[in-house]
């Protein structure tokens, strides 16, 4: 770790877009402003750490989704290109006919 010792209105510059000024200093307290470009995200440790969990949560959750949908196909149904089973034509009509008989 790179330790900087600076004072009010100094600036430290990581790489060629990024500055950090130091602000102010009230006792054991210092304020920091940022210059960074859009693409940069900048956010405190903390709340860096917990996108970052949520993410992670967020992903296994939808991992646990795929493992719901149906593998292959059904008899009688057609897959479509997005993974999902539909009925096919023929199933259709048998269920529409059967239906109609019993209603």
């Amino acid at each position: 770790m790179l330790v900087l010792s600076r004072q009010i209105d100094e600036t430290i510059m990581i790489g060629d877009d990024v500055e950090l000024t130091i602000v102010d200093i009230r006792g054991d307290k210092v304020r920091i402003g940022i210059k960074a470009p859009a693409a940069v995200a900048v956010h405190r440790k903390e709340v860096y750490d917990a996108i970052k969990n949520e993410n992670e949560q967020a992903a296994a959750f939808r991992g646990e989704l795929g493992s719901l949908r149906p593998r292959g196909n059904l008899r009688g149904a057609k897959a479509t290109s997005g993974g999902t089973v539909l009925p096919t034509a023929a199933k259709l009509a048998a269920t529409q006919t059967n239906r109609r008989e019993t209603a």
